[in-house]
């Protein structure tokens, strides 16, 4: 299903190597409540598990690529609150963004539908369509 809905961004590379050197992206991590959202961006900035608290409303973090021909590219990752009465207000921080994470809870099999409609849905805004010209990468 993946590879029908999203075309290759770079040929025959990581997509890590493409990205601009020394330039700050901007990411915005959403998915369903208690989706591991908070969890999987502490892990990014400190490189360890930290005990969280449900997010209301958003934690924003810069964090630096350390690996690869991607060294020295920051990444300000904005983790949006996922419950259900924050979702529509998804559309505000998806607005002008460089990327957007969708994290899924793959062991909570009984919300996988909700978290594809929630997915498609954030998909679908016209706000979040393809901007950019990433076919030079």
């Amino acid at each position: 299903m993946g590879a029908t809905m999203v075309k290759p961004l770079v040929k025959n590379g990581n997509i890590l190597d493409a990205l601009p050197s020394q330039a700050t992206l901007h990411v915005v991590m959403l998915g369903l409540d208690s989706a591991g959202k908070t969890t999987a961006l502490y892990r990014l900035k400190f490189d360890q598990y930290l005990n969280t608290v449900p997010t209301i409303g958003f934690n924003c973090e810069k964090v630096q690529c350390t690996l690869g021909k991607a060294k020295g590219v920051h990444f300000l990752v904005w983790d949006v609150g996922g419950q259900e009465k924050l979702r529509p207000l998804w559309r505000s921080y998806t607005r002008c963004t460089d990327g957007i994470l969708f994290v899924i809870d793959s062991v909570d099999t009984e919300r996988m539908e909700e978290a594809k409609m929630e997915l498609m849905r954030t998909a679908k805004c016209p706000d979040n369509q393809v901007r950019n010209n990433w076919n030079n990468l």
